[in-house]
């Protein structure tokens, strides 16, 4: 009980001084009493890729959309890399480039299984990345840039050839859409800012991070 009215009075000597000493000291006192009582707002790695060898597997389910955006497989399996190895939130990563040269190589390539290609790149892991949906506009007639992708997220073990995430499903949906104060100028601007949305999404997903750390004003949702 002694020690609890010598620790109260003891704040109220400090509150006293900070009131006496203006703005500056009363930050200062919040910052040694209530501040370390306060958790830092953390938005936790759902699945961890740490130390970990990993493979971006990016595929388009309809082949339409990859005969459209016939670059966009590379560009976002590249923009999760970068970003993932920015963050040291995995081991090495395969660059985008080196799947692009297999698949001009390998003649079979495109019907081997998800596992299958991750053992041909030994890597403990494949990050596979299959999207649904890309466009530009909301429709071929619109004429105002607004946009919008969709794609499932999964992670793969080529040694057991088992899904390691999500555990509870097949796969997490990801979707990225840009906000209506970005007004790109062309279709090759807004291409760029969409699969760096998505891959941002994608690979936020596999690391800890501070919200307070994102853009103030981000360009997709």
């Amino acid at each position: 009980m002694k020690q609890a009215l010598r620790r109260w009075a003891a704040l109220g000597l400090l509150a006293a001084a900070a009131w006496a000493g203006g703005c500056d000291a009363v930050a200062w006192l919040l910052t040694k009493t209530i501040g370390p009582l306060v958790p830092e707002d953390k938005v936790q790695a759902e699945y961890s890729l740490t130390g970990k060898s990993v493979l971006v597997l990016v595929d388009v389910a309809d082949p339409g959309l990859g005969s459209e955006y016939p670059r966009m497989e590379t560009s976002l399996a590249e923009a999760i890399r970068k970003r993932l190895q920015t963050e040291e939130a995995a081991g090495p990563v395969v660059p985008a480039s080196s799947l692009s040269a297999a698949r001009r190589s390998e003649r079979d390539l495109p019907r081997w299984s998800v596992s299958q290609i991750g053992r041909y790149f030994n890597v403990d892991l494949v990050l596979h990345v299959e999207v649904y949906d890309f466009r530009l506009r909301d429709s071929p007639r619109a004429n105002v840039f607004h946009g919008y992708t969709e794609a499932a997220v999964r992670v793969v073990s080529p040694e057991t050839e088992k899904q390691e995430w999500p555990a509870l499903a097949s796969a997490r949906l990801v979707t990225a859409e840009t906000l209506p104060d970005v007004q790109p100028e062309t279709a090759a601007e807004l291409d760029t800012i969409l699969v760096d949305g998505l891959g941002d999404k994608i690979a936020r997903i596999f690391f800890t991070y501070k919200p307070a750390d994102l853009p103030l004003r981000p360009k997709v949702k």
